[in-house]
């Protein structure tokens, strides 16, 4: 009796985990332990934001009142987090979806980069993550021939805040001046592409091949430069 209550204790506490690390990154989470709270502030961090623009389009209550979509909304959401089990992205950090918008980010662990070959490590890693989440919806759409979703991606990477918010419910976010470009970079993009700001492009400059688009609007920041992803320079 003593062995099988030891083997449920654990088994509990395992379940305790899996859910807690699946709602705020381990690192995070090994710190509250200790601490109950938790912020940090990161330099350089990737941030993306990738929205399937075209999803409210096809979104129809009248249909089951909307829940096949939702479902099909679920199962694509589930197979971008797949790819987050790869090793090639232990860097990213899945943030949160807002509708269908998916956020991610890279460089918040300071283990993993201290790990890092090179201090843009990270950043080319969110790329290819980038070019990955593009290829579940070209299978996505081969899969479901009534579906013609498009993915818009914005990308950018500077200074963030980290933190866990509440006592109960825990939220993780980052917010700063790098996230709101993301998102804008994201907002003002073209449907299909990766569209990077002016100074992620002098990084990406080194691994892809680039297309200047010129000066864009963008909220809070007057004109600035863009750049839209065209592939990796090997591949070009």
């Amino acid at each position: 009796m003593a062995i099988k209550d030891k083997v449920r204790v654990q088994t509990m506490k395992d379940q305790a985990e899996w859910l807690l690390h699946n709602i705020i990154p381990r690192h995070v989470a090994d710190s509250i332990k200790s601490t109950a709270k938790y912020s940090e502030n990161h330099k350089d961090v990737a941030v993306m934001f990738a929205s399937i623009v075209n999803f409210n389009e096809l979104y129809d209550e009248d249909y089951l009142g909307g829940k096949e979509y939702l479902r099909v909304l679920n199962e694509l959401v589930a197979d971008m987090d797949e790819l987050l089990s790869q090793d090639e992205f232990k860097n990213i950090e899945k943030i949160k979806t807002i509708g269908s918008t998916y956020m991610a980010a890279a460089g918040l662990d300071a283990k993993v980069r201290a790990e890092n070959t090179d201090a843009h490590q990270h950043i080319f890693e969110l790329v290819e993550f980038a070019l990955a989440m593009q290829k579940v919806i070209d299978d996505f759409n081969q899969d479901l021939i009534e579906f013609n979703l498009i993915l818009r991606i914005g990308l950018n990477f500077g200074d963030v805040t980290a933190g866990v918010i509440g006592t109960t419910k825990l939220y993780y976010d980052i917010w700063g001046d790098a996230v709101n470009i993301a998102s804008r970079m994201d907002s003002t993009g073209v449907p299909g592409r990766i569209q990077v700001s002016g100074a992620c492009a002098a990084i990406l400059n080194r691994r892809y091949e680039l297309e200047r688009r010129g000066p864009v609007f963008v909220k809070g920041k007057d004109n600035m430069d863009v750049y839209l992803l065209k592939g990796r320079k090997d591949d070009t």
